[in-house]
């Protein structure tokens, strides 16, 4: 038994190492991000999601949208993204998201105003111009993609390959990304489109729901990541203080006791691994009957009726933490920076 464990073990290291070189160009994944990201942050789960948006070589970023709703209308999370991209030296077109919910899941929008359309546009303007298959992956509420899918239907089946909604319960009860905007999440689960759902929590292993130690992922970071994570912990001001600038600042000793030993809980990691397709033997995506009512409650069921959705299965759920606990360090450990 012992053996099994060692060469599982093995096995997962291999496969979890980061693409380099001429294979990554090989299998670059043109991906569009929405994420309700904001600075200072509800919840810091985000940033490391980002992060590990930038660490997978397999990515080709096309563009990034803040999904912004009333909680997030003076707060977006530019910071962190330009943090990022200085720190990796790349520029990703990025957008700022609509603040006012759907009216109905067939909303266009049209009556918001125009400056909170920049991301619908972004959107589009992604996938028109889009010369191969586009992952859309969403974590936070779905309000952009649902209005630029409204618009737009054909050119959403003509051109996504895959739609990751990190979003919603699979055994019915209340989550939070759902009801930041219910009316957009039944729009896009019943939109016919290759959807793979991860709900963040739920029964009988339905469910991406994982947590970690933050020095068991810091340790093993770069300063300037390090840094990123304090900022946005700390909830620095950028008046006060340039985020860039602070990216290379020394951390005290005060600042990492407090700071590293917060646990943090995660939801998108597994979602990020299947989208570069990496394989990984702690979970998979199963075809499963899904009701869903107008108001945005999930259940997966048995009976041979609703919708049917590729939905993530973990069977083991502590093997699968312990997974994305080294995917992620191992993931961010790689993340390659302009510095080094």
């Amino acid at each position: 038994m012992q053996r099994i464990h060692f060469f599982c073990i093995l096995f997962m290291l291999v496969i979890l190492m980061p693409l380099t070189g001429d294979m990554a160009e090989e299998r670059s994944i043109p991906i569009l991000y929405t994420t309700d990201l904001y600075h200072p942050p509800d919840d810091p789960d985000d940033h490391f999601d980002l992060a590990t948006l930038f660490a997978m070589p397999e990515f080709d970023i096309l563009a990034v949208v803040i999904d912004r709703g009333e909680r997030g209308a003076e707060r977006p999370g530019i910071i962190p993204l330009k943090q990022l991209m200085h720190m990796t030296g790349r520029e990703i077109p990025f957008a700022y998201g609509l603040i006012d919910n759907l009216i109905s899941t067939e909303d266009t929008a049209g009556s918001q105003i125009e400056m909170n359309q920049t991301g619908v546009r972004l959107i589009l303007d992604s996938l028109e111009n889009a010369t191969r298959p586009v992952t859309i992956f969403t974590t936070g509420s779905l309000r952009d993609v649902a209005v630029a899918y409204n618009r737009t239907p054909e050119l959403f089946h003509e051109k996504v390959s895959r739609l990751y909604i990190n979003a919603g319960h699979s055994s019915g009860r209340e989550e939070w990304n759902v009801k930041l905007d219910p009316r957009a999440y039944v729009c896009m689960m019943r939109s016919r489109l290759p959807i793979y759902w991860v709900p963040c929590f739920g029964d009988k292993g339905y469910s991406s729901f994982w947590k970690f130690k933050q020095s068991q992922i810091l340790d093993h970071c770069s300063l300037a990541l390090q840094n990123y994570v304090v900022y946005a912990l700390t909830k620095e001001k950028p008046e006060l203080h340039d985020p860039i600038p602070a990216l290379s600042l020394p951390i005290s000793d005060e600042t990492k006791e407090k700071i590293w030993n917060l646990e943090r809980s995660m939801w998108c990691t597994a979602a990020f691994l299947h989208a570069a397709g990496r394989t990984n033997p702690t979970f998979t995506f199963k075809k499963m009957p899904v009701q869903i009512d107008d108001e945005g409650v999930t259940h997966i069921t048995t009976e041979e009726k609703g919708i049917s959705i590729h939905t993530i299965y973990r069977e083991d759920v502590d093997a699968y933490s312990r997974s994305m606990r080294e995917s992620l360090r191992r993931l961010l450990m790689h993340l390659k920076t302009v510095q080094e």
